[in-house]
């Protein structure tokens, strides 16, 4: 509990009888971040948190503390929460000659000042630069984020809680890949404490769906509605209605953790990029051919062979190997420069469509009802750009017009394309030595793993 009147967050909670329905919404309110997102489905609760949240900061004195909803309707749905908790006679039932209050939804007059000279104000952000302006804050509710502007947050809110250091929560569910989602990815991030992300579906509120997932009323919805409404609307998935390339993709399915297992096949794949990020992928292969991304490299403003050495010199898993490495076929001067630092580099081209089909055949759920494609959650970048790769609108008046994907945020996307291409398509990895280990020293002269079109070799690499 913030302090300040003398009250617990265990005792607040008891006298306005607010019990959390989940460890999970227990999460948001035991976090220690600054700005919380919880990404929720339908009937979860997300308003009823988000409003106790608010309640309990009430009790910080000297504070100033805004509910933003991108209307003075959709604030009031946390407001009212407050209220209830603060005035209603079986809850705490606050009387004092000095407090001083306004419910008025219509007219955009919503606020709570309490005695020891702490504030609430409903905010709209129709008109920011009339109604955002001019206050430092301790605390805000950014209510249905996914559906405020990006610039509010940036231009008004943010600056406004810096001054006191102030925390603030995003309660919404998803729509689509806009600023929440970026949002939602820096809380899962762990290069970025002052965020927590809580993923929140629908059916893990076992008061609304004591079944889960597995409940009547939510089988009924999941066979009447599309599968990316229902995925957005209660599994809190950021989707897209049209043009996802990997709908297979499931983070509750595909992310999970795993160790490095020296005895697998380990293999570095590359996208080159200077102002577009270099990426680097370390992918592991098991015997039974699963696959795991373990790793990520993902730098932007370096020069090849300055990428070359930090991949070469970084710290790395006892019994490190690399099998093998595949990188785009369409950057011959960044291979060959790798090639002096790191090995042979396989670069071959594949069909576009048929790199997308073999990734997505791993992505789907094999008869023991598991993927065969694995991601770390540490590897954020590589998460973000698969469930945000969509496929490039073609023009309407062009005959045969040529598939692709859109040309943004697709660079660690590509670059497992090109493992898959690489080991699946063409076959290459299946009895390959390593081209490199944890600790090796020597110099190691003219690698040869197999030739092909587009394969580049090295004539001598140092250690």
């Amino acid at each position: 509990m913030r302090a300040g009147v003398g009250i617990s967050q265990a005792s607040l909670f008891n006298e306005i009888g607010y019990e959390p329905h989940s460890e999970l919404q227990w999460s948001i309110h035991h976090a220690q971040e600054r700005f919380i997102i919880p990404c929720c489905g339908r009937r979860w609760g997300k308003s009823q948190s988000a409003g106790h949240w608010m309640t309990e900061r009430l009790f910080q004195p000297d504070s100033w503390f805004w509910i933003i909803g991108p209307t003075y309707t959709l604030g009031e749905k946390e407001f009212r929460v407050v209220w209830d908790d603060l005035f209603n006679p079986k809850k705490l039932g606050l009387r004092h000659p000095k407090i001083r209050k306004g419910y008025n939804a219509r007219q955009g007059n919503m606020y709570i000042e309490l005695p020891w000279n702490t504030h609430l104000e409903v905010k709209s952000a129709d008109k920011p630069d009339e109604g955002l302006v001019g206050e430092g804050l301790s605390g805000a509710v950014m209510s249905e984020a996914a559906k405020h502007k990006m610039d509010t947050w940036v231009r008004y809110i943010e600056p406004a809680l810096s001054d006191k250091r102030g925390d603030a929560i995003f309660p919404s569910t998803p729509e689509g890949f806009n600023w929440y989602h970026g949002l939602f990815e820096l809380g899962a991030d762990p290069n970025h404490p002052a965020f927590k992300s809580v993923h929140a579906p629908s059916w893990t509120n076992p008061i609304a769906f004591p079944g889960g997932f597995d409940d009547p009323e939510i089988q009924r919805i999941k066979s009447v509605a599309s599968p990316q409404w229902f995925d957005q609307e209660y599994g809190a998935k950021f989707t897209s209605f049209e043009g996802m390339i990997y709908d297979e993709f499931d983070r509750t399915i595909h992310v999970r953790e795993f160790d490095y297992v020296p005895s697998w096949k380990n293999f570095e794949v590359f996208d080159f990029g200077f102002a577009d990020p270099f990426i680097c992928l370390d992918i592991m292969v098991d015997p039974s051919d699963n696959v795991y991304v373990w790793r990520e490299y993902y730098v932007r403003y370096k020069a090849t062979m300055e990428h070359g050495y930090a991949i070469r010199d970084r710290e790395n898993p006892d019994g490190f190997h690399v099998n093998a490495m595949f990188g785009d076929p369409r950057g011959a001067d960044e291979i060959a420069t790798l090639a002096m630092i790191l090995g042979p580099i396989y670069a071959r081209a594949v069909p576009w469509k048929m790199g997308i089909e073999a990734v997505k055949r791993n992505m789907r759920l094999q008869p023991d009802g598991m993927p065969k494609l694995f991601i770390h959650p540490r590897c954020v970048n590589t998460i973000r750009e698969i469930e945000s790769l969509q496929v490039r609108k073609a023009a309407t008046d062009v005959k045969n017009a040529m598939e692709g994907q859109r040309d943004k945020d697709d660079h660690t996307a590509d670059a497992l394309r090109y493992f898959f291409s690489e080991y699946f398509v063409l076959g290459a990895g299946g009895s390959l030595g390593d081209v490199y280990s944890k600790g090796q020293t020597e110099s190691r002269s003219f690698f040869q793993l197999g030739g092909g079109d587009g394969f580049v070799n090295t004539g001598r690499i140092e250690f």
